[in-house]
């Protein structure tokens, strides 16, 4: 049994129960997917493949490219890893039913998993302007 807020009113409730029991709303309602963001630097000039896989068993569970968001099923706490092709690293979390996730870069094109409320917005205009260049003195 796992806790789970209530979309109407924010409270935890168990994820087998009917209803809240705050404020009666229906618990099969909540969402089940979990979402995961990708985003493209700006002035990138290749948009590279996603990967999601279930850390147990290296299946792949998503995939997309950069500036998507990718949904899978999710109804019981699993482990994952993302994989951007072209970036370093293979940032890991254990995501339960309905979180949210953005993909996010550091320097030089390593990669991590930042936890997020919601998703909004377009994956397009996040991420790190390269045009800029970072190695603009050489």
């Amino acid at each position: 049994m796992a806790l789970i807020k209530c979309e109407d009113c924010g409270k935890e409730v168990s994820d087998k129960a009917q209803q809240c029991p705050n404020c009666g709303a229906p618990i099969a309602s909540l969402k089940k997917d979990v979402m995961i963001r990708f985003p493209i630097w700006k002035g990138q000039m290749m948009n590279n493949k996603c990967y999601v896989y279930d850390k147990k068993t290296g299946e792949e569970i998503a995939s997309g490219k950069q500036g998507e968001t990718v949904v899978f099923d999710c109804s019981e706490p699993r482990d994952i890893y993302v994989v951007v092709k072209g970036s370093f690293g293979k940032p890991e979390a254990k995501v339960n039913p309905g979180d949210r996730y953005d993909v996010g870069y550091r320097g030089f094109g390593k990669i991590y998993l930042s936890k997020v409320d919601t998703i909004a917005g377009t994956a397009n205009s996040d991420g790190l302007d390269v045009s800029v260049g970072v190695f603009k003195g050489f």
